[in-house]
């Protein structure tokens, strides 16, 4: 009998201890005090887990085209704001943490947090 798929899920971080590393992806780790994030490369301080976790990491805005080939279309015939790419990158190692592709006029990458 198979299991019938839930209306919602829901992430379940474990229980933060000594031995329990927590990763949030390839290149933000929780580091050993459970509150501070840390690029998962070079072990910078990137941010504070329970209130900006990218808080210390590097930004840039650049035109939408420059994410690469699959950006191929002029933006203009989809938005009438004009549309940039914006990447926030490891302060040490310049691994890149975080990417968006948004109106240039709302403001700075989406902030998070992991904790409240």
């Amino acid at each position: 009998m198979q299991d019938k798929p839930c209306a919602k899920s829901v992430l379940r971080l474990p229980l933060i201890d000594e031995e329990t590393i927590l990763n949030f992806d390839d290149n933000i780790t929780l580091a050993d005090d459970g509150v501070s994030t840390i690029c998962s490369h070079c072990s910078e301080r990137l941010g504070d887990a329970r209130t900006n976790a990218l808080e210390h990491a590097l930004g840039s805005e650049r035109e939408s085209s420059e994410l690469g080939p699959g950006i191929r279309a002029d933006p203009k015939l989809f938005a009438d704001r004009k549309i940039v790419l914006r990447q926030l990158f490891c302060p040490k190692c310049l691994t890149v943490l975080a990417t968006e592709v948004v109106p240039q006029d709302e403001g700075r990458l989406r902030g998070w947090k992991v904790f409240s």
